[in-house]
């Protein structure tokens, strides 16, 4: 008889300890939060919409062209005209002549192919395609066309023109050779470095 009695007195302080485990771990995990939330830092106001004004190198609204300065694309066929320095090795060479006739680029047509496939090239005296451009890179095979990747050419290549700087800028190119100023090797360089 005495047996069920202690059952319950031990029953019973089980449970008072695991309200004190309890009480004790809760007051101390609410203590926790509350240095938690205090050190956390505190949200930045937001910040002002910016105006159209301040979205533009001319700082007048976007959709004006009021002050857009005055800008004129190269207007000689091709071969007639003077040809811009790239603007970093390997950097795509600007078009110095009139593309007003050879645009728009589709998968049927593309003019620019035909002067400047390496086929072509040399009887026009036209720059010819970098070997990149005849190289899917994705699967590592040379091809006998131009690479889907490189076929619309005006992607990378913009038009030369006359146009006053924006923004200043005295960044000058370095080149490793005289050659990589005018041709690119950019197939011989991807992999420069990775073993």
């Amino acid at each position: 008889m005495m047996y069920p009695e202690k059952l319950k007195i031990v029953g019973m302080c089980a449970l008072i300890v695991s309200m004190i485990v309890l009480l004790v771990g809760g007051c101390a995990g609410s203590k926790r939060s509350e240095d938690t939330t205090a050190a956390a830092p505190q949200p930045e106001p937001a910040a002002a919409p910016i105006s159209d004004d301040e979205l533009s190198y001319r700082n007048d609204p976007l959709a004006e062209a009021a002050s857009t300065p005055e800008v004129s694309f190269a207007a000689a066929d091709p071969g007639d005209s003077e040809l811009f320095g790239r603007s970093f090795e390997n950097a795509p060479p600007m078009i110095p002549h009139a593309v007003e006739d050879l645009l728009p680029i589709t998968t049927e047509d593309n003019e620019c192919l035909g002067c400047h496939l390496p086929e072509e090239a040399a009887d026009v005296g036209a720059t010819s395609v970098p070997a990149s451009h005849l190289y899917d890179i994705r699967r590592g095979e040379s091809l006998t066309g131009i690479a889907g990747a490189n076929y619309n050419c005006t992607l990378c290549h913009a038009p030369q023109a006359t146009a006053p700087e924006l923004v200043p800028n005295n960044f000058t190119p370095e080149f490793r050779s005289e050659e990589s100023k005018t041709s690119s090797n950019l197939l011989d360089t991807l992999n420069e470095g990775v073993e």
